[in-house]
């Protein structure tokens, strides 16, 4: 099930891509069809929310005057609730519901990524040395055959390529396996493979997109097009320069998306802030300033998503921080156009 879920979602993506020529454009194209697809939960979402909203004065003002009796706060809460024709979860729900298609395409993305990142690394090899398509077949049977080892040749090429033919301890029996000649042909194979050749074969495959020269592997300068690491250090010391010109970006789709995910969480909390002083201001008796908020949690959140965002868009790969930062500003319009059709269909009402 998963796999066939996976397969569709990549389908989609390459459907795109044949219109485009080019997979970051393609993964924007794919953001913009999900958030449109999305759009009628974000708008009920909306909706309920802004509800919500109106009312919260008054329900601030029952948990101050009901605070030492819950079973009384309860009971008057649902009143107002019932007397607004208000669910109280008519906001969560619809949001709720988005979210396990949000994991989904993220774990998705991840597991196109890794199969786009084998392809490419597959190609440099065998375009570098064309008899290594046969050793490569036969690799790919012993390590998919072998009970030693738990993960696919998939996962183990890319770790290969990073610890320059080193192994790590999940993969250390891997010579054994594929035996002792394939494993030696192989590490002159990605040995010869060189940094011109990469970036080459990443624009023929349609894999750069602007300043990002592969976007199946993070868009940092702490990262090659090959998607092997580079250090700290390296960046600014006497060879900075060779390893700027390898790096496969320069960190900026992760600060353009936390800078997007603080203008979306500003926005809605402005916008929140805003309901609620005009609800207020309708009341006879004001709730104090000491009455328990939610929008306090709301303003935690707010600091949260932005550094999530961050640490997202930087550690995950390119393909991904684009469709997070895309999703930003298509969230930010959404929230424009939403707010444009509450308000228009209330001002009819009224």
């Amino acid at each position: 099930m998963w796999d066939a879920l996976v397969g569709f979602l990549a389908s989609i993506i390459d459907m795109f891509f044949r219109l485009t020529g080019n997979f970051g454009v393609a993964v924007i194209l794919f953001t913009i069809l999900v958030k449109g697809i999305l759009l009628p939960l974000d708008i009920k979402s909306k909706k309920s929310t802004a509800k919500i909203q109106e009312i919260q004065p008054q329900i601030n003002l029952i948990n101050e005057k009901y605070a030492n009796d819950p079973e009384k706060k309860s009971k008057k809460m649902q009143e107002v609730y019932a007397a607004n024709h208000i669910n109280p979860l008519g906001g969560c729900l619809p949001m709720l519901l988005t979210m396990p298609v949000i994991i989904i395409i993220f774990a998705a993305l991840r597991s196109i990524a890794a199969d786009h990142m084998y392809l490419y690394l597959e190609t440099l090899i065998i375009d570098n040395n064309a008899s290594m398509k046969e050793i490569m077949e036969s690799i790919v049977v012993a390590v998919e055959g072998s009970a030693d080892l738990k993960m696919s040749f998939r996962d183990i090429l890319p770790q290969i390529f990073n610890n320059s033919g080193e192994l790590t301890s999940a993969i250390e029996k891997l010579p054994e396996v594929i035996g002792e000649e394939s494993w030696v042909a192989l590490q002159t194979a990605i040995k010869g493979v060189s940094y011109e050749q990469a970036q080459a074969s990443a624009q023929e495959m349609g894999y750069s997109f602007l300043w990002i020269k592969n976007v199946w592997a993070p868009d940092s300068p702490l990262k090659s097009i090959l998607g092997t690491s580079f250090k700290l250090k390296d960046l600014f010391g006497s060879n900075a320069g060779q390893y700027w010109a390898l790096c496969n970006g320069f960190f900026v789709l992760p600060i353009i998306s936390t800078v997007s995910q603080y203008l979306h969480t500003h926005l809605m909390e402005k916008k929140t802030k805003k309901a609620q002083a005009e609800a207020t201001a309708k009341m006879k008796k004001k709730p104090s300033e000491n009455a328990q908020d939610p929008q306090n949690t709301m303003k935690v959140m707010n600091k949260i998503f932005p550094l999530m965002s961050l640490y997202f868009c930087a550690t995950y790969n390119g393909a991904f921080a684009i469709y997070w930062t895309i999703s930003n500003f298509v969230s930010i319009a959404q929230m424009f156009i939403t707010d444009y059709i509450v308000n228009k269909k209330k001002s009819v009402q009224e």
